[in-house]
C-alpha cells in the first residue's frame, strides 16, 4: 500500500454509480483521486458535496483535450492514473494519448483497435468465429425471413451500446417481419439462449495479454426477470469460465480491466461468449468485497509496480436492494424467500456498504432528483 500513496486516480463520469462505488473502493484503501467531469452548476454542487472535493471541469466534447491537458499538468507532481469507467470517455481519451505523452499520466488499456472489437458486437462476434471461440449463432435477416420455419427465439443487439438499451426479443415470425424498417447495418441477429438468467459474469484484470486477476458472479436475481440488471449475485469461482476468458483475451492480446458475460447453452452443453465490456461494471463493489483487490492491482499494472497476491472469498454476495430488489418483490408480490433476511457479515449492499451514510443519502437523493436517472428507471419499470 506504501507504494500507492504519490498515486492520485482519475475518476471520470462521477454522476455514475460505478464511480461513486470506485471512489468508496479508493477511500477505503487510503489511494488518493480526483474527481472529473461536466454538469451544470446544480449538479455540480450536489456532486461536490458527494464526493467531498472539488470537481475538475472534464468536458466530453471538443474541449475534451484542453480540459485533459489542463488537469495534467495541475497535478504535475502527482502520478495520475486513469481508470475506464465508461466507454465514450474512455474513446476520447484514446485520442488524447495518442498526441499526448505525459510522463505523470499512466493507465492499463488495450489497444484501441483491440477496444473497438470488442465494442462493436458484429465485429467481436466475427472475431470469435475467426478464433474458433463459443459464441451464439449469428444470422442475416434477408436469409432468416425467407426460411419457411425460422430459428426462432432470436436477439437483436444494437452493435454498439450497453446494458439492455435497443435490444429486442423475436419471439415470432411478425416480429421478425417488423424489423425489415431497420438499418441493419447497425444491428446483430443472433441465436437467443433462453436460459437468460443463468448468465455468468466473469471479471479479469489483464496486462499484455498475461492474466492478472480472475474472479466470478453467478446472478440469483435480476429486475426485470429475463434480460435486466443483475439485483442479487454471488461470487463465484468456476475454472471453465477462467479459463475460456483467458483464453479469449490472451487472443486479444488485453490489458486492463474486463468483464465477460457467458451463458449457458443447453444443447450444445457449452458455456457460450455473450460480449466483453471494457470498463467498469455495476457489481464493481463485489471485486472488492470478495477480496480481489482488482483495483489496487489494476493501479499496480499502469504503474509498473508489482502484483499483490488476493485470496478470493466465495462466500461473498452483492445486492442492489433499493430500487431494483425492492420492484422485484413487488413484480412477484412478495413471493420471494428469505428476502428481507440482511446479512452485513457475507453481502454488500449497493448504495451503501462503504460509503459514508450522508454521502450515500446524497447520491440516492442526487439519482431521484435526476431526470436521466428516472427516465432510465421509467423504461426498466414500464418499458419491458
Amino acid at each position: 500500500m506504501a507504494a500507492l500513496r504519490n498515486i492520485v486516480v482519475l475518476v471520470t463520469d462521477i454522476s455514475t454509480r460505478k464511480a461513486y462505488d470506485l471512489v468508496n473502493i479508493l477511500r477505503t484503501k487510503g489511494i488518493h483521486y480526483i474527481v472529473c467531469d461536466s454538469c451544470s452548476a446544480v449538479e455540480k454542487v450536489m456532486l461536490e458535496k458527494i464526493y467531498s472535493g472539488k470537481r475538475e471541469l472534464l468536458r466530453k466534447d471538443r474541449y475534451f483535450y484542453e480540459d485533459m491537458h489542463r488537469i495534467v499538468e495541475k497535478y504535475q507532481n502527482d502520478t495520475l492514473v486513469y481508470i475506464p469507467v465508461e466507454e465514450d470517455t474512455t474513446l476520447l481519451f484514446y485520442e488524447y494519448i495518442s498526441t499526448h505523452a505525459p510522463q505523470n499520466l499512466h493507465y492499463n488499456l488495450p489497444k484501441k483497435e483491440v477496444f473497438d472489437i470488442v465494442r462493436d458486437k458484429g465485429a467481436f462476434s466475427s472475431f470469435c468465429h475467426e478464433k474458433g471461440l463459443p459464441v451464439p449463432k449469428e444470422y442475416l435477416l434477408e436469409e432468416v425471413l425467407q426460411m419457411d420455419n425460422p430459428p426462432l427465439p432470436l436477439i437483436l443487439k444494437p452493435k454498439h451500446g450497453s446494458g439492455s438499451i435497443g435490444i429486442r426479443y423475436i419471439d415470432t415470425k411478425e416480429a421478425l417481419e417488423g424489423l425489415q424498417n431497420l438499418d441493419m447495418s447497425e444491428y446483430i441477429l443472433q441465436q437467443r439462449l433462453t436460459n437468460s438468467r443463468d448468465v455468468e459474469g466473469a471479471f479479469f484484470l489483464m496486462h499484455e495479454g498475461k492474466s492478472v486477476t480472475y474472479y466470478g458472479h453467478k446472478r440469483i436475481r435480476t429486475y426485470p426477470v429475463s434480460g435486466g440488471v443483475t439485483v442479487y449475485s454471488k461470487c463465484q469461482i468456476n475454472e471453465v469460465l477462467r479459463q475460456s476468458g483467458i483464453q479469449l483475451l490472451q487472443e486479444l492480446n488485453w490489458s486492463g480491466i474486463a468483464m465477460v458475460e457467458f451463458i449457458y447453452d443447453e444443447e450444445s452443453k457449452t458455456y457460450k461468449i455473450i460480449e466483453v465490456n471494457p470498463r467498469l461494471w455495476g457489481s464493481l463493489m463485489l471485486s472488492e468485497y470478495c477480496g480481489s483487490g482488482m483495483i489496487e492491482n489494476y493501479i499496480n499494472t499502469a504503474c509498473g509496480l508489482p502484483v499483490r497476491d488476493y485470496k478470493i472469498e466465495e462466500n461473498r454476495y452483492i445486492r442492489w436492494f433499493f430500487p431494483w430488489d425492492i420492484l422485484s418483490w413487488i413484480e412477484q408480490k412478495g413471493k420471494i424467500s428469505n428476502f428481507w433476511n440482511f446479512s452485513l457479515k457475507n453481502t454488500c449492499y449497493i448504495n451503501f456498504t462503504y460509503g459514508r451514510f450522508t454521502h450515500n443519502m446524497f447520491f440516492l437523493l442526487y439519482n431521484i432528483a435526476s431526470p436521466a436517472k428516472l427516465r432510465k428507471l421509467w423504461q426498466k419499470v414500464f418499458a419491458k
